[in-house]
């Protein structure tokens, strides 16, 4: 069975789900019934040893998924309770999860399937639910359990790496994780007020890059993708007089990319591009609906390039822009 694809994974489950899965256990896929969390006197003693060593395993090799509240047939056995912990089962694993393993766990999702309500059809029990824990392979394995060991899946099963298996998990994790880690505003807006065709502010950002991973990145370029509405000539001259700065125009968005001239270093963090949007009638609802959004995919060496996006209307000098415009344009309305 093909390990399983994190970049397709859901991003909800239902109990629907739950029934289609495969009844069996394999390298990507572990059940664990309710009594492995807690029984009738609380929290199991060997709970978070055990799981450590689930996690450590997943994490370590293709990644793959943990259920609870699902016994050896791949059945729903009435579930989990969710109030476990102070605010809540799903908090305390999220909590629990990331230390239960050295180096801790950065990547993971944990899902609640909770009891439905009366009258619908289900095999969760009231105050129950079943939770869905996705692991995918780290790039910071390998990881130690809490027995200081290190696991793998397989054949189905976790059990502990000899040194071949480590070696071979080093090697896969050789290359840099290189992403953008903030964007903020850079300046102060420029407001134009008096161009004959309407209205517009000016905003400069300035993108920082962070290596997040535990080798030099020798060779690190961004592409910056920009909604074509945001971007006119006065910002796309400003955003080209960046030294290394190419530009490659398709229907809808402008693609910006910048090869960074230097390596960088492990947790280094640098200042790596400025670049402007512009604000006017055209594009206000686009802005405040959250529908333009500054989108990039980060490159770095051999490894998977690392993609993300922000919608321009979380910055707050967006949104002051905005409210700038708008009174523009009443103005000409008013007396």
């Amino acid at each position: 069975m093909p390990p399983p694809d994190a970049t397709h994974w859901p991003t909800r489950w239902t109990e629907e789900m739950l029934e289609a899965l495969e009844p069996s256990e394999h390298d990507f896929q572990e059940f664990k019934g309710s009594l492995f969390i807690s029984d009738a006197k609380g929290i199991s003693a060997d709970f978070v040893g055990s799981l450590s060593r689930q996690v450590s395993a997943f994490a370590n090799g293709a990644g793959g998924r943990l259920f609870f509240g699902i016994d050896d047939d791949g059945r729903v056995d009435g579930g989990v309770p969710v109030d476990l912990k102070g605010g809540g089962t799903r908090s305390w694993l999220e909590d629990v999860i990331p230390g239960c393993v050295d180096p801790p766990l950065r990547r993971f999702n944990v899902y609640e399937i909770p009891y439905p309500g009366a009258g619908l059809a289900t095999r969760i029990h009231p105050g129950c639910g079943v939770y869905v824990v996705e692991i995918p392979a780290s790039e910071d394995a390998p990881h130690q359990s809490l027995d200081y060991r290190y696991y793998l899946r397989i054949a189905g099963k976790s059990r502990p790496m000899g040194n071949v298996h480590i070696q071979d998990v080093v090697q896969r994790t050789r290359h840099p994780r290189v992403d953008i880690t903030r964007i903020g505003p850079y300046g102060r807006a420029e407001r134009v007020a008096n161009d004959p065709r309407g209205p517009k502010t000016h905003l400069c950002f300035q993108a920082f890059l962070t290596n997040l991973g535990r080798h030099l990145a020798r060779h690190v370029g961004v592409e910056l993708i920009l909604p074509r509405s945001m971007v006119n000539s006065q910002v796309r001259a400003r955003i080209l007089a960046t030294p290394g700065v190419t530009l490659t125009q398709r229907p809808g968005s402008l693609y910006f990319f910048r090869h960074h001239p230097y390596p960088v270093f492990p947790d280094q963090e640098i200042a790596f591009l400025r670049f402007w949007v512009a604000l006017h009638a055209g594009n206000a609802e686009m802005v405040r609906t959250g529908a333009a959004a500054m989108e990039w995919r980060v490159f770095a060496d051999d490894a998977p390039p690392q993609r993300g996006s922000a919608p321009l209307q979380r910055y707050a000098v967006v949104r002051r822009s905005l409210k700038w415009l708008d009174g523009q344009l009443r103005r000409p309305s008013e007396g």
